[in-house]
């Protein structure tokens, strides 16, 4: 027997590794072909107008063939136009999505969803386009150093790791071989210190520095986008696609010992523009952005802007400091496809902010912030520090003071004022805040209880407000049932407390969602990107199959019934999930499975679980011998003896405890079944025989049963 493995032999453990995918058990795959439409009516009334407006019906929804999604929004409602108001539809976008996970890119071919970097400006357009992140693919990736990083331990010891002179984690290590490659950094140069002291009270001391790119890529890793196609030329409404062709992309790459730079093209006939940026990280845990843009266009001419910045992380351990420091310039010419016309009112831009964490209860933030306009816009000058104070877990105290110049504004809004605030949060979906702001004479006081993704759920709040001698008051409930969404809302006005309820509008939204796959058609509420139908299977009869976060408490997210399976609408796309699952009073020893499906979802996807199976029933009872003397502690198999062509199940285990008891799950009402139990030199004995009642409700009580019988 081993009872000691040298250091240098043992297998390499990662301390640090985040989560693997691979190492995820996925249960269910999802359908080849699904769908979902949200539909949501909206109906606002103003008690003191005498006109009645239909309703606005927005729906928004997908449907997934493959690896092809083609997803929509659109809505029914009244357009205000220059001249009229109609009653119209309206799409906001149209698009297929093609994803290709494995590489991490997205292709789009519509209604483009278009992303810049850097100077760059968003401008809507219809075409083709693609983008590569690997973040859009792997929400939870972390910026990790992959380098080759290895500690090898000869005896029981405790490690400590030291980052930039800041203990991060500390542990006690049997001896064997380590892997650190995936310590967590810090934007900037790390200062890795590792303390190494074994059992014998001999210290050791290692030491190594790592750059890392503080920009939001791994390091070594690389993103793009490029989409081409005309511009719309309205902004509100429906696209118009009936601009210029034009081109916007950018490319940026991350590497592991130099700055990440970036580069970006927008162009049409009438305007092009070149942007780039990179950084410096410095040794002190700073670093220093540079944004650079020229343009041409042809109404204007060329022109160029630029941006600088500085940025500064102080780790203190349990507290941290942060420090920002940016300008920008834009010369009057530079223009982007979305400014085509180079109206830039601001020429410079300047802010600071530095936040300092004096404990974990006190916090404070002061910025200053310098804008000079052109064009008759002036200069614009503030500054301000607010502080923030935690009595406890539940109550937040906050107050501040800043000083503001605006231009041409008369000093009306001129000069110093300040701000206090009091906040009650006794837990996350509970928050209530009263605050006063000088510089607008507005004091308020606002309730929020927020509802669940749960059925039978509540959530209401509401706000007054007082500003200027305009009083104001809102108050909103919204329910959560299982096939649908209802808000209500009441809203009112006035100019002065006497004449508070002056103008009064509500509010009635209803929402609900219908979903399909694999030939089950379910209702439910709103369906954000994937989706899960449940549905019991036809021998639990009436039954309900219930889905949600917490069956223990009764938390359910949706269930079946008469309109259909479950809907379960709060899956995420490329992460690994559970969906907890469970049969409203199923019959004693009727098997439905894990209770648990792991799903790892592809983009706006649908999943069918069908819970339950033909084999459902468990027999139980008692093995004896002849004379009264259990036959304990053996095992076996249990076998179908009418077997049927096509569906020879697999042997199910079969044991018995210390005094003969067993229990046989997995069974199918009205076959028959063979017991055998190993003997002492790998024989297989035959024990007996029963047959499931074609009737059970899937417990089936066999008693006490002799080797040989036949039941």
């Amino acid at each position: 027997m081993v009872v000691e493995v040298n250091a240098e032999q043992r297998a390499i453990e990662d301390l640090f590794a985040p989560p693997r995918p691979d190492l995820n058990d996925i249960s269910l795959q999802p359908e080849g072909f699904s769908a979902f439409l949200n539909l949501n009516a909206i109906q606002t009334h103003v008690w003191e107008a005498n006109d009645h407006q239909p309703p606005t019906v927005n729906f928004d929804g997908a449907i997934r063939l493959g690896r092809f999604v083609f997803e929509g929004d659109a809505q029914i409602g009244e357009r205000v136009g220059l001249t009229d108001s109609k009653y119209r539809f309206t799409r906001n976008y149209a698009r297929i999505v093609i994803d290709q996970a494995e590489n991490y890119r997205r292709w789009f071919l519509g209604d483009l969803d278009t992303e810049t970097r850097g100077l760059q400006s968003y401008v809507q357009m219809g075409g083709i386009g693609v983008l590569r992140q690997r973040r859009r693919f792997n929400a939870f990736r972390s910026a990790i150093l992959q380098a080759d990083r290895q500690l090898v331990l000869q005896r029981e010891s405790t490690v400590r790791f030291m980052r930039n002179g800041t203990l991060y984690r500390e542990m006690r290590l049997q001896p064997g071989r380590y892997d650190f490659s995936s310590l967590p950094l810090i934007s900037g140069s790390n200062d890795i210190q590792i303390q190494v002291t074994d059992n014998s009270g001999a210290v050791q001391n290692l030491s190594y520095q790592q750059y890392l790119d503080p920009i939001d890529l791994d390091p070594g890793d690389f993103e793009y986008g490029a989409y081409l196609g005309p511009v719309s030329r309205t902004f509100d409404g429906a696209p118009d696609y009936r601009g210029q062709v034009a081109f916007s992309g950018f490319f940026r790459k991350a590497f592991f010992d130099a700055p990440a730079i970036g580069v970006g093209l927008q162009a049409s006939k009438d305007v092009q523009t070149l942007t780039g940026q990179t950084q410096f990280v410095l040794r002190n845990g700073g670093r220093i952005l540079l944004d650079a843009g020229a343009s041409r266009a042809k109404s204007v001419g060329g022109g160029f802007a630029g941006g600088v910045g500085y940025e500064h992380y102080f780790d203190h351990g349990s507290t941290s400091d942060t420090l920002t420091v940016r300008g920008d310039y834009f010369s009057r010419n530079y223009a982007t496809l979305g400014n085509v016309s180079a109206v830039n009112t601001s020429a410079l831009t300047l802010t600071t902010q530095y936040t300092r964490m004096f404990s974990e209860k006190l916090m404070v933030s002061t910025n200053a912030s310098f804008i000079r306009g052109r064009g008759g816009y002036g200069k614009t000058y503030r500054v301000g520090s607010t502080a923030f104070y935690r009595f406890d877990r539940k109550w937040t105290v906050r107050g501040g003071i800043d000083y503001t110049r605006y231009p041409n504004s008369g000093g009306n809004r001129d000069g110093v004022s300040f701000m206090i605030g009091l906040t009650f949060q006794p837990d996350y979906l509970r928050r209530a805040e009263a605050r006063y702001e000088s510089r607008d004479n507005l004091a308020e006081v606002s309730y929020n209880q927020s509802s669940q993704n749960l059925m039978n759920s509540v959530g209401f709040g509401g706000v007054a407000a007082y500003e200027d001698g305009q009083v104001r008051a809102q108050g909103y409930a919204n329910y959560s049932a299982n096939r649908f969404e209802a808000t209500v809302s009441h809203a009112t006005f006035g100019p002065n407390f006497s004449s508070f309820a002056d103008v009064n509008a509500t509010t009635v939204r209803v929402g609900t969602t219908i979903a399909y796959a694999d030939g089950l058609l379910g209702i439910g509420r709103r369906i954000n990107d994937s989706f899960m139908l449940l549905k019991p299977y036809d021998n639990l009869g009436k039954r309900s199959v219930v889905a949600g976060q917490s069956l223990a408490k009764n938390d359910y997210i949706a269930r079946s019934g008469a309109l259909g399976p479950a809907v379960y609408n709060f899956l995420g796309s490329y992460v690994p999930q559970s969906v907890q699952y469970d049969v409203e009073d199923a019959p004693p020893g009727y098997d439905t499975g894990a209770g648990v499906l792991r799903v790892n979802p592809p983009y706006k996807s649908g999943y069918v679980a069908r819970i339950g199976t033909d084999a459902f029933a468990t027999a139980m009872g008692t093995l004896e011998l002849p004379g009264g003397k259990p036959v304990s502690l053996v095992g076996g198999r249990v076998t179908m003896l009418d077997v049927r062509e096509g569906d020879a199940p697999k042997p199910i285990p079969f044991f018995t405890n210390s005094v003969g008891r067993f229990a046989v799950p997995s069974l199918t009402p009205g076959r028959r079944y063979l017991v055998e139990t190993y003997g002492p030199h790998g024989t297989i004995d035959k024990a007996f025989e029963f047959t499931v009642p074609i009737d059970t409700d899937g417990l089936v009580k066999l008693g006490t049963v002799f080797p040989g019988s036949k039941n």
